[in-house]
């Protein structure tokens, strides 16, 4: 494994916010013991349960996109401050303001933490 060089990190994040378009391919970025945990719901653990869970999640929404406003990296770990529009499936439209921290593992995600209100987009 090489040493990763200043912004390597971030073209990672946006290759995979970017391509990401299925619950495989939002997964396969993981590691296979990863922690996803989003707000303050219970972490998923594993890159099968974070699958799941994108499956699941993917159901409720019929689009999700990010605009990434910024990204700073410290050794292997990125803070990634976005927007995220999420479109439901009922045509409302929603942009939320969002942070994660991600903690990687060579050219995986080892840990991601979400820390955004989603409630508006599952409010009736």
């Amino acid at each position: 494994m090489s040493k990763k060089l200043p912004g390597d990190i971030a073209k990672i994040i946006k290759r995979w916010l970017e391509e990401s378009n299925s619950a495989d391919e939002f997964a396969s970025i993981f590691t296979e013991d990863a922690v996803y945990q989003f707000g303050n719901t219970e972490p998923t653990i594993g890159r099968s349960g974070i699958r799941d869970s994108s499956v699941l999640f993917r159901q409720k929404v019929k689009a999700v996109s990010h605009n990434i406003k910024s990204i700073w990296e410290t050794g292997d770990t990125a803070i990634c401050e976005m927007d995220v529009t999420y479109t439901r499936h009922d045509g409302k439209v929603f942009t939320l303001p969002c942070t994660d921290v991600i903690r990687m593992e060579g050219d995986l995600i080892r840990q991601l933490n979400i820390y955004m209100d989603i409630t508006p987009v599952f409010a009736p």
